[in-house]
């Protein structure tokens, strides 16, 4: 099927004549329309069929040295193109997502690109560069406008420690509130949720974050009922702090959010539609918009069930022994994950030093626990800060590696910004 767009052009008068282009991308079935506007600046704005989910917003990266990338656009080249295949998912809830849409590429002189999709369940768009040279990026403008005053679903941050309003532990209720009553200086994470009437929902996400910070939404244009992207600054001063002194909390950040070297994809901004609940249960759009996984052996990856200490405090009664962060305790917890057929346990804080995870509780003997474990098919995971295990990440893996230990439960990220996001892939 040939991907569906409308090219129109147009010329706009004033002091300096302006190309002014617009595109129409479809979705596969028909249903969803993208509408791009390329000229002095990026819109895009997105309909499912006759109602108005996104209204046109503007999107652009601004680069140090005051070029913005988005900003009187030309351009040179529009390519459309499809795919309709299924991808393997070995470690989802499918063993197959269906990956359907149509796709626009529209590269702008300035070497750099914009390509939006077009899915049944949502339209999702990036930005792509084309430079060799290190690319400094002060900020990025991601709008997202309503047509009316919908009540959102918002997790706002609310944990500012070290007053630095980007540390988080990305642990909120959601807050419901029309989108006019979102304060301007607060800050919601992602996923949220946009309530259009009629059943109809609207949800914001982004994927393929890598070596980019995460994306927040603040208050936008009242008037056009909008959210606006929010980014962290690259942190500059790092240091303890936080819960027992084992956050690495930031005491400084730089004036930019990212520095990117040579052609560099950055993150989608995705916005899926839903005509209700049931089909945002059953979503797919990351498994399928999400670059495709680099590690060519999975057979290792065993993923399981797991009994986690933490959530029950070590609460076991009516046993002959005393409970605790103890040998007897954690081979309970074996017997009981046997039993119920989960396949491992997770023996959070406690079982070493909080900063140095060579040294062991003395109260624990973990090699005769993982014996232990694996006489009943039990694999045993480690907690650690993540502080704690990137002081010497390759070394104590292999450490516990050698042991028999499964894996680590790394706790305390509680940021988002590039120096954060980098250390996660």
């Amino acid at each position: 099927m040939k991907a569906k767009f409308l090219f129109v052009a147009s010329l706009l008068v004033g002091t300096v004549a302006l190309a002014q282009k617009n595109y129409q991308l479809q979705s596969p079935d028909g249903r969803l329309t993208a509408t791009i506007n390329v000229g002095k600046t990026i819109t895009w704005a997105v309909k499912d069929g006759y109602t108005d989910v996104i209204t046109p917003s503007t999107i652009g990266l601004e680069l140090a040295g005051g070029e913005v990338l988005g900003q009187n656009a030309s351009v040179k080249k529009a390519e459309t193109s499809q795919a309709d295949e299924l991808i393997k998912t070995p470690f989802y809830k499918k063993a197959r997502v269906s990956n359907h849409y149509n796709q626009i590429k529209l590269s702008l002189k300035g070497d750099y690109a914009v390509i939006f999709r077009a899915y049944d369940d949502g339209i999702a768009y990036r930005f792509v560069t084309d430079r060799k040279a290190e690319i400094t990026i002060k900020n990025e403008e991601a709008q997202f406008n309503f047509k009316n005053d919908d009540v959102a679903y918002l997790p706002f941050v609310n944990d500012y420690r070290n007053k630095d309003k980007f540390t988080t532990s990305f642990e909120a209720l959601y807050s419901k509130m029309p989108l006019s009553k979102v304060v301007k200086d607060s800050l919601a994470f992602l996923p949220i949720l946009v309530d259009l009437g009629n059943q109809q929902k609207a949800a914001i996400l982004e994927a393929d974050i890598e070596d980019y910070p995460g994306m927040y939404l603040s208050a936008g244009d009242k008037a056009s009922n909008g959210l606006s992207a929010v980014f962290a600054q690259y942190p500059t001063q790092e240091g303890n702090g936080g819960y027992k002194n084992i956050n690495y909390v930031v005491n400084g950040r730089a004036d930019y959010i990212a520095k990117v070297t040579g052609p560099k994809a950055f993150p989608w901004r995705i916005v899926i539609v839903s005509n209700s609940d049931k089909e945002l249960l059953d979503n797919d759009m990351m498994q399928k918009i999400a670059s495709p996984s680099r590690v060519a052996d999975v057979s290792w990856i065993k993923p399981g069930k797991v009994a986690w200490d933490w959530w029950n405090n070590w609460n076991v009664s009516h046993v002959d022994f005393k409970a605790g962060v103890n040998d007897a305790t954690y081979k309970y917890y074996i017997d009981f994950a046997a039993a119920n057929k989960l396949e491992y346990i997770i023996i959070d804080e406690g079982w070493s030093d909080d900063a140095d995870l060579t040294k062991i509780n003395p109260a624990l003997n973990l090699k005769e626990l993982v014996d232990y474990g694996k006489q009943k098919n039990v694999g045993i995971i480690l907690w650690s800060s993540w502080f704690a295990i990137t002081r010497d990440l390759e070394g104590i893996l292999g450490r516990y590696e050698q042991m028999g230990i499964k894996g680590f439960k790394i706790d305390f990220i509680d940021r988002d910004d590039q120096k954060m996001t980098k250390s996660l892939y």
